[in-house]
């Protein structure tokens, strides 16, 4: 079993690897992003679990490289780059989400026609699902009283558009 889960830890590791370095290139250039961004951060996950297996059933051939020049300024540069990233990031409200928000809480009357529909064909769109809107004036407030998500009430009224 242990040779199994060895040789399976380095091809996932390269196969996911390589899955996870094209997406995230993908990402970097905005192609296809919301297919991508799932798949990449899913395997990432994998990716690192498949890693951390990869190290420990290789450990001893790997500390080999860990006293040697290159590794120590590789470690360095990558080190000072991800600190840089970090520092620098904008510690203020995320702007996706302070827009999505503002536009799952504002009034019907100013969410709908962003959605590019009105009041009375979301009713019809989302009563055909069992949603009732009734009184409600966001769609926060629709899907809290429907026990649904707001995500899934956008993708009902969006869903005819596409």
């Amino acid at each position: 079993m242990k040779p199994l889960i060895k040789e399976s830890a380095t091809s996932l590791t390269a196969l996911v690897f390589l899955v996870v370095g094209v997406s995230g290139v993908m990402l970097y250039f905005h192609v296809f992003d919301v297919q991508v961004k799932a798949l990449h951060e899913t395997l990432g996950l994998l990716f690192a679990a498949a890693a951390l297996l990869h190290v420990y059933f290789n450990w001893k051939g790997m500390k080999r490289y860990f006293p040697k020049k290159l590794f120590m300024g590789y470690a360095a540069v990558i080190t000072a780059v991800s600190i840089a990233f970090i520092a620098s990031a904008d510690s203020g409200p995320n702007p996706k989400v302070t827009l999505i928000d503002r536009a799952l809480n504002a009034p019907l009357a100013i969410s709908l026609p962003l959605l590019e529909t009105n009041r009375e064909q979301a009713v019809t769109l989302l009563g055909g699902r069992g949603i009732m809107i009734g009184s409600a004036d966001s769609l926060a407030e629709i899907a809290r009283t429907n026990s649904v998500s707001p995500y899934e009430l956008v993708m009902i009224i969006t869903a005819q558009k596409q």
